[in-house]
């Protein structure tokens, strides 16, 4: 009995970069192994492709959860939706695209969140894109204020913080401490920052504009770095 041949699909040139991307940037690299000699650079050069393949996809996330995070604000601005859409849109994207996550009702709140918190800040919605989602929504969660969300947002750039050590610094009120005791404040950045503070347009325009006792001063010192 003879065999039917196997068909194969044959993919794209769009689904191929998309299938090659997905495995660069989601293959697992084994550190524990040696380098072989004479290979270190082209393992420099996977290790840099697979980063900038990750910030390529992150920044499409970004802009999408921004992108939909501002139509259904609008939507529900104008009255022209209710929550309860929101819900049935969760639903029609789950039915359209079954292997698609994070689209669920609370999921497009959060985006409208993440648009509605920046909307007004061209100066830190141009770094959002510098951070996973998952930053995002520890900021979004735990930031209660503006110069909060800015602070820890500017914080886990520099800093490069993952996502667990960005949660441990809420836990630790690095913000609160900052404001509380500017002598403690300026020894922890000095440790987070190891350069002299300079004092940005930006942060200047808040100590002139938001406080005369120097509340927002020792803000500023904790955030202030370098451009």
């Amino acid at each position: 009995m003879k065999r039917k041949p196997v068909r194969t699909k044959t993919l794209s040139r769009d689904e191929r970069i998309v299938r090659e991307g997905k495995s660069l940037t989601s293959g697992e690299t084994n550190s524990a192994l040696p380098l072989e000699p004479g290979f270190q650079e082209v393992h420099a050069l996977i290790e840099r492709a697979r980063e900038r393949a990750y910030q390529a996809v992150n920044t499409g996330l970004i802009d999408l959860y921004w992108q939909v995070g501002e139509y259904i604000s609008r939507k529900l601005k104008v009255a022209e939706w209710g929550d309860g859409v929101v819900a049935e849109l969760a639903a029609c994207i789950q039915r359209r695209h079954p292997n698609l996550r994070g689209f669920t009702r609370a999921s497009l709140f959060r985006m409208r969140q993440f648009f509605e918190a920046y909307r007004h800040d061209s100066k830190v919605a141009a770094l959002l894109r510098q951070l996973p989602w998952t930053h995002h929504l520890t900021i979004l969660g735990r930031g209660k204020s503006p110069e909060e969300r800015e602070f820890y947002l500017r914080m886990a750039i520099r800093e490069q913080w993952p996502s667990r050590q960005l949660e441990r610094q809420f836990d630790a009120c690095l913000f609160e401490r900052a404001i509380l005791s500017p002598q403690k404040s300026r020894q922890c950045c000095d440790h987070l920052i190891p350069r002299p503070p300079i004092f940005s347009k930006t942060l200047m325009w808040w100590n002139s504009s938001n406080c005369r006792t120097g509340t927002w001063r020792t803000i500023c010192i904790a955030v202030s770095w370098p451009n």
